[in-house]
């Protein structure tokens, strides 16, 4: 594949370079006749009507002015617009049209026509010009020239398949930007993951690429991701499904323990909120090992040692977890990572565990 592209980089400057050095040759030569023809048609004319103004013999002043005239073209300087002709050599063909060309010209092309007055009646001198080239400038400028045009032409995006607009259409309706889809689409990466374009999770990484949260590699892992919660006590930072979430200390430690008795298949993570009027002493001491290891709130710390598990604090961060969560993932996402209810039919209290499966938690204590 590298030799292939190389191979068509280095034909792609040669055809262009070439391409470029005929047109401007062609320009060159052409600025150069026509500074030439210029000249010429602002001297000549005034010139030979003075000359012939009180002749005798036209045909010997045309002979004279003829041999002046080429004296004169021998030390013209011409250029052009583009300086690629190293020298150029004018010639007189004839000065009146009734006079033979000389020496005759085969390619009409090549002739620079200055027309003059002969009192009423209008005559007409020709001229050849015939330059030298700078071949060295003439093939160096144009290479550079065409390796810059086809350098910036690669690095120009290709153009979007069908399949690739319609998710460009679909994605702008939704409110994307058009320079994040469009450097998506031109992603090779990104290709297998947007046929997933109706996948809830992709959705919710592109929101967040095109707010500058995240980057595009982080955006194909979120997609990728499988459907686990990470929790990271010494950050206080939960991932799920690859979704960094920042929670505050104490819900953080909260939301833990809740998933620590998930994970380890306490009363399958069921835990029953305690009476209004009777904290929970024994649970608690779990929950406050946890936040003295991984540095919770001492006040928190303090407030559980003086008056245990309250069913209050309970409910206040479940909903901090539950708010935190639904304003990142939206409610449907954080659905499965939140908590499920269940009644006690014997106290009226609700039992409450995380709703995600066991081998779907995982918890990281390291400093990483």
């Amino acid at each position: 594949m590298r030799l292939r592209s190389a191979l068509w980089f280095i034909g792609a400057t040669l055809a262009l370079s070439t391409l470029l050095a005929c047109l401007s040759l062609s320009i060159a030569l052409m600025s150069a006749r026509l500074d030439l023809q210029t000249e010429l048609a602002g001297q000549l004319p005034e010139r030979l009507a003075e000359a012939l103004r009180y002749s005798v013999d036209d045909r010997e002043v045309l002979t004279y002015l003829n041999q002046q005239i080429n004296d004169d073209l021998a030390n013209i300087q011409i250029q052009g617009m583009i300086p690629l002709l190293q020298s150029c050599r004018a010639g007189l063909i004839r000065l009146s049209q009734q006079t033979p060309q000389d020496p005759p010209i085969e390619s009409r092309w090549r002739i620079i026509s200055v027309d003059w007055s002969r009192g009423d009646d209008v005559d007409r001198a020709e001229f050849t010009l015939d330059c030298q080239v700078n071949v060295q400038l003439l093939i160096g400028i144009n290479t550079a020239l065409a390796l810059v045009l086809i350098s910036l032409w690669s690095l120009l995006p290709a153009p979007l398949g069908a399949d690739q607009q319609k998710i460009q259409t679909l994605l702008s309706k939704q409110g994307f930007q058009p320079s994040v889809v469009r450097q998506i689409l031109q992603d090779p990466a990104a290709q297998s993951l947007l046929q997933q374009i109706d996948n809830p999770w992709l959705m919710l990484a592109l929101r967040q690429l095109c707010s500058t949260q995240i980057t595009l590699t982080e955006t194909l892992a979120i997609v990728e991701a499988a459907p686990v919660i990470h929790f990271h006590h010494h950050t206080h930072r939960v991932v799920i499904h690859g979704v960094h979430i920042a929670l505050p200390k104490t819900p953080y430690f909260y939301f833990a323990w809740y998933a620590i008795q998930r994970k380890h298949n306490t009363l399958e993570g069921w835990i029953l909120n305690p009476a209004i009027d009777r904290p929970d002493r024994r649970q608690a001491v779990a929950l406050i090992s946890l936040m003295e290891k991984f540095g919770g709130h001492q006040k928190a710390i303090n407030d559980l040692k003086e008056h245990g598990l309250r069913s209050k604090l309970l409910d206040q961060n479940r909903n901090k977890i539950k708010e935190e969560l639904t304003a990142v993932l939206g409610e449907e996402l954080a659905a499965s990572f939140l908590f499920e209810t269940r009644r006690d039919a014997r106290s009226s209290r609700y039992f409450y565990r995380l709703g995600c499966q066991p081998e779907c938690i995982q918890i990281n204590t390291s400093t990483s």
